[in-house]
């Protein structure tokens, strides 16, 4: 999924200045544009997932996470640290990935990883998650 980010408001010099600084950030710690599309092409993937049982309590987490992913990527919604964004990336990649610390494929302890992994992503970025949330609720 290619993300068209010619459809974002029009930004002012200043934050437009901003903008382009986080996104250098973001090249210089070599997150690519090719990673992230990797992260949204999983989308639909890792949200079927959260529907397992042992994962559904985070199932609108991930969705926010996706709707702060996108907002940020399309320029909609700039003020969150891209350490932030790579964090949320980096966890949503981690869940879509069938072997890991505990395997999926383990009966009844599979999914346990996953769950801690989104659990510490909410508790470590719950600042800039309630922040997202508030300035989400103001768009119409």
């Amino acid at each position: 999924m290619k993300l068209n980010r010619t459809k974002a408001k029009p930004l002012s010099k200043k934050e437009e200045a901003r903008v382009n600084k986080k996104f250098e950030s973001f090249k210089n710690k070599e997150y690519s544009e090719d990673f992230m599309n990797d992260v949204f092409e999983k989308e639909d993937a890792i949200n079927k997932k959260m529907s397992n049982d042992k994962l559904k309590e985070f199932a609108s987490d991930v969705k926010l996470f996706f709707c702060m992913l996108k907002d940020f990527f399309t320029r909609k919604y700039t003020h969150v640290p891209v350490g932030t964004i790579m964090t949320i990336a980096g966890s949503l990649l981690y869940v879509f990935l069938p072997v890991d610390i505990m395997p999926d494929f383990i009966p009844g302890i599979g999914y346990l990883d996953d769950g801690a992994m989104i659990a510490l992503c909410l508790k470590m970025l719950n600042s800039d998650l309630t922040k997202y949330k508030e300035w989400k609720e103001t768009q119409v």
